[in-house]
């Protein structure tokens, strides 16, 4: 995904979504977690769409993120 579509996901997720949404993140080892966000998305680095997880470290990218 080019930087402007990533940065197109961003202004999507954050229009649907609100700081503290229920979702589920695919954690590095291919676990499904049930989270809340404790951020709006953000984009990384001029490339990656992120948001920050309640409960998990770091930021993960959109694309492993879905509302719960």
């Amino acid at each position: 995904m080019s930087a402007k579509e990533q940065l197109r996901a961003v202004h999507a997720w954050n229009k649907k979504h609100a700081e503290g949404t229920k979702v589920i993140v695919t954690l590095d080892s291919g676990e499904e977690k049930p989270t809340t966000t404790a951020s709006e998305a953000w984009l990384l680095g001029g490339h990656t769409a992120v948001v920050m997880l309640d409960g998990v470290s770091g930021c993960y990218a959109l694309n492993r993120v879905r509302p719960a």
